[in-house]
């Protein structure tokens, strides 16, 4: 579940990777928002989750995401990852049990932070035009990744002409599902102490802790 929550997360930070061949308009596009987005020291944004299959019905979940720098917590379907940078925590209520497990970013996954930095990314990036929504125009960006092996095709990106946030993210992934994450409300700039990032044993009285390090 872990791995799913990250995966499903995903989006956007890092800057070693240039995307294969973008067209102008759309690298201009998501190193704007990337800009935007590393301007601030912590964000805290509120988002919808929704899977949806061939032949399935749709899902939808609603999360909160907590960043800073190399630290996230996440919360998400009843459960909550705290990460350090170092050390992830996987905490069930419903079980009492948070699994402790060595942070490792795979090279070929999407962490919570890449959410906001899709600009440098391993990508082919096109710029597919605009929609509106409600009184917004979102500029619509697809990416293609390099490498076959990744488990989506492509990634839909919208995002808001006038301010640069990120709106939408849709991965759609070889088996014909998708995963859309709506970013519903974003503050930047909260105050967020290192604690929030990791298990707080002393909060969580009677967990069983299993840890896999």
């Amino acid at each position: 579940m872990k791995r799913y929550l990250a995966l499903a997360l995903t989006f956007v930070f890092s800057l070693t990777l240039l995307l294969a061949q973008p067209d102008a308009k759309s690298k201009s596009i998501l190193k704007k928002s990337e800009e935007y987005y590393k301007s601030y020291k912590t964000i805290t944004a509120d988002f919808t989750l929704t899977t949806a299959g061939e032949g399935r019905k749709a899902h939808t979940n609603k999360g909160k995401l907590y960043i800073k720098g190399n630290k996230f917590r996440l919360e998400y379907a009843e459960q909550t990852i705290y990460c350090d940078g170092k050390n992830i925590w996987s905490y069930n209520p419903i079980d009492e049990e948070v699994t402790l497990e060595t942070y490792k970013k795979k090279t070929n996954d999407l962490s919570p932070q890449d959410m906001f930095n899709l600009y440098n990314r391993n990508f082919k990036s096109i710029f597919e035009g605009t929609v509106k929504s409600g009184s917004e125009v979102h500029n619509v960006v697809k990416l293609v990744p390099k490498k076959r092996k990744e488990k989506f095709a492509y990634i839909k990106v919208q995002i808001d002409q006038k301010t640069s946030e990120l709106r939408k993210v849709t991965q759609h992934f070889k088996n014909g599902r998708e995963v859309i994450v709506a970013v519903t409300q974003f503050t930047p700039n909260k105050s967020l102490s290192d604690s929030h990032f990791a298990w707080q044993a002393s909060d969580h009285k009677g967990a069983v802790l299993v840890d896999l390090r």
